[in-house]
């Protein structure tokens, strides 16, 4: 089933339980990990842009989406897609030729393996379109203040430089719902999936 098929339910799915497709499903964001993984055992150190620029460069794949939208820079953004490529790759091997898009598609393979997800955190227009639908989601990771020891291990594993440590919940359109942050709290139940607040009682807290 082509991936146009499915995308209206995805995103109704996204609209109740967050992002799932760019942490689990997406072909491209998973060869970004595979690549990290390779940095892993390469490198002494993955490196993530300071928070006080992420919370601003974050919104570098929704303007893209804005700027496309509006019909600017289309041509442009055709090459720099990592992810349209790889998946046209991989659909059209014996058809390949040496392009730009090709080159720039594995540019970001190897920035991957020094720097989390580069292509997913700023450039990618369909997390961009799940993450705006994760907003109103209904589950999410949530955070138990009491039992957290702020020892940031949260913060320092996941790949969308979310800072999870200073949040109740994450409603964050960057969050792919990988549960790596789950995965890598020393304290039990302290990070969690589950029920969350409803979007308009947290806007006013």
């Amino acid at each position: 089933m082509k991936f146009k098929a499915v995308f209206p339910l995805l995103l109704i799915f996204s609209l109740v339980v967050g992002n799932f497709f760019c942490g689990w499903v997406c072909p491209y964001g998973a060869l970004q990990e595979f690549f990290g993984a390779i940095g892993d055992r390469i490198f002494t150190k993955k490196y993530k842009m300071p928070q006080n620029i992420q919370k601003y460069l974050m919104f570098s794949r929704y303007i893209v989406m804005a700027l496309l939208v509006a019909g600017i820079g289309v041509g442009i953004y055709e090459t720099v897609n990592g992810n349209k490529t790889f998946t046209s790759t991989a659909s059209n091997f014996s058809g390949v030729i040496i392009s730009a898009s090709l080159i720039i598609m594995a540019g970001f393979l190897i920035v991957s393996t020094v720097f989390e997800r580069p292509f997913c955190n700023y450039l990618c227009i369909d997390g961009t379109k799940f993450g705006i639908a994760s907003l109103t989601r209904f589950f999410s990771v949530k955070r138990n203040k009491k039992s957290c020891v702020n020892c940031k291990k949260c913060n320092r594993v996941c790949p969308m430089n979310i800072a999870v440590s200073d949040k109740d919940s994450i409603r964050n359109p960057q969050c792919i719902n990988c549960f790596e942050c789950i995965s890598s709290c020393p304290v039990k139940d302290t990070l969690s999936y589950g029920k969350i607040g409803i979007f308009l009682k947290k806007i006013g807290n």
